[in-house]
């Protein structure tokens, strides 16, 4: 007797689908420095929560700059969720013209907890230095 259609899509269609869905979510973790609590949350207790991590310009407060520039919170922003080298780019650029300085030095930390020792750290996560010429 053949199998019908929404019994072979039920047995087979669905797993498939949520393997390639799963898989997607993995290249861009590994590849496009996806956060994982973006993109399905695959994974997305093993990390501290992206909105933990701290932009760090020396000379510049980050506060300050968010307050006043809703362009810039928005770059932070997207820098926090996926923090390549395109997103890091980005928010450079748009200190650099907000704060008119001849260059800048931006970097991403990510809070690190170590369960076993009971201590609390940061960890570079990328850095960039930007300069008014390299525009």
């Amino acid at each position: 007797m053949p199998i019908a259609p929404k019994e072979l899509f039920l047995k087979y269609g669905i797993p498939i689908l949520a393997i390639i869905v799963i898989a997607i979510q993995f290249f861009f973790v590994k590849k496009q420095h996806l956060n994982h609590w973006k993109g399905g949350g695959y994974g997305m207790y093993t990390k501290v929560h992206f909105y933990y991590n701290q932009i760090y310009i020396p000379g510049v407060s980050v506060d300050s700059l968010v307050d006043n520039n809703n362009d810039i919170k928005n770059a932070f922003r997207m820098l926090k969720i996926m923090p390549n080298d395109a997103h890091f780019y980005e928010a450079a650029q748009l200190v650099l013209k907000a704060t008119a300085k001849d260059s800048i030095h931006l970097q991403l930390w990510e809070p690190s907890v170590n369960s076993n020792s009971g201590t609390y750290s940061r960890v570079l996560i990328n850095e960039i230095h930007l300069k008014n010429q390299d525009l």
